[in-house]
């Protein structure tokens, strides 16, 4: 029976010992690639700015990633939990959101810092996987306040991101302990 995405996170927070392993993620899938939509857009970005993957940085270690924080749009964020409802605290990396700290909580209806007139200023092969595989959906909804809005899906969840970057909260920690009171501008 394949454990549940919710399982394997309690799994690992219970069995902080737990090695690492990587969700599996289909970047080929051609749902997930549909910047007319995507471009025409953009609500996901002006919402949030959307979370990286170990596996989209070449190496998990302090030195490397704090190289690749200092670019100024990634930004370490404390998730605690709610939306699993698990009361699970876990350190993150995401796109920056615009006008906030490299640390930073999860804060809703803040732009992504690379949020341009254009969409992402990242190409798709640099954006973090929860930006790859977003799956735009083309339909729109009036949304319970009468806005029209559209409803997308992430096929690689909070909850996956978090499952991910657990092994790795010692390196996480010591790069909030370094970052906390840094202010670097975004160098794209």
């Amino acid at each position: 029976m394949a454990e549940s995405r919710t399982c394997r996170l309690m799994m690992s927070c219970i069995y902080p010992e737990l090695p690492y392993r990587s969700i599996p993620k289909n970047y080929s899938d051609a749902r997930n690639v549909n910047s007319e939509i995507c471009e025409g857009c953009g609500q996901c970005c002006k919402r949030c700015g959307c979370y990286f993957s170990p596996d989209d940085f070449e190496e998990i270690s302090f030195e490397f990633l704090k190289k690749e924080i200092e670019k100024g749009y990634i930004s370490i964020e404390f998730y605690d939990g709610e939306a699993s409802m698990q009361n699970i605290g876990v350190y993150i990396l995401r796109i920056r959101n615009q006008g906030r700290g490299i640390v930073d909580s999860c804060r809703k209806d803040i732009p992504c810092i690379l949020l341009g007139e254009n969409g992402c200023k990242l190409d798709y092969q640099h954006r973090p996987s929860g930006g790859k595989l977003m799956i735009p959906e083309k339909k729109f909804f009036i949304n319970s306040v009468g806005k029209k809005q559209r409803n997308c899906r992430m096929s690689y969840t909070i909850i996956d991101c978090c499952y991910e970057w657990l092994p790795h909260k010692r390196i996480l920690a010591e790069l909030v302990d370094y970052f906390k009171h840094k202010d670097i501008p975004c160098s794209l």
